[in-house]
């Protein structure tokens, strides 16, 4: 797991959260570049804040669930509910285990091809541990058990 810079007091102070579209404003400049923020490479919407002359880079996301939970455990994930990684409306947003954000991952096929049986094979991983779902005879057949056991093993608890 990549790790997460702690964000504190100083930083949020410098942000209120915007009611209107979600996300943050900036309350206290530094004097740079007043410029409405993009997203980075990945989709997040990263906002620099200039500390003992260096710039770190903080998501916007962070900041926002952050502002409005500022005792929360700061090694969890926040987790984008649509998916939609620039809606950083309060709504939008919860805390989430490492392992529960990659629940939400849309690009896992949840199957491969296996040439010693020229079927298509399906797993799931679930606590570290990857379950097999079994070969199946087409792509179809194997996404399938892939969603299902998705739906089965792949639950958030909300609160």
């Amino acid at each position: 797991m990549k790790h997460m810079k702690h964000i504190g007091k100083d930083v949020i102070s410098k942000f209120k959260y915007n009611e209107v579209n979600g996300g943050v404003i900036r309350v206290k400049w530094d004097g740079r570049n007043k410029s409405a923020p993009q997203p980075n490479n990945k989709g997040y919407i990263m906002l620099g804040v200039t500390m003992d002359s260096f710039q770190i880079m903080y998501s916007e996301h962070r900041i926002t669930y952050l502002l409005h939970n500022p005792d929360m455990d700061q090694s969890l994930t926040i987790d984008h509910i649509n998916g939609i990684k620039t809606d950083n409306r309060i709504d939008n947003l919860r805390a989430v285990s490492n392992q529960h954000n990659h629940f939400n991952r849309r690009t896992n096929k949840g199957f491969s091809w296996c040439r010693k049986s020229k079927k298509f094979r399906s797993d799931i991983c679930v606590n570290a541990t990857n379950i097999y779902l079994g070969v199946h005879e087409t792509i179809l057949d194997a996404r399938a058990a892939y969603l299902r056991a998705k739906r089965k093993y792949h639950v958030i608890e909300e609160g």
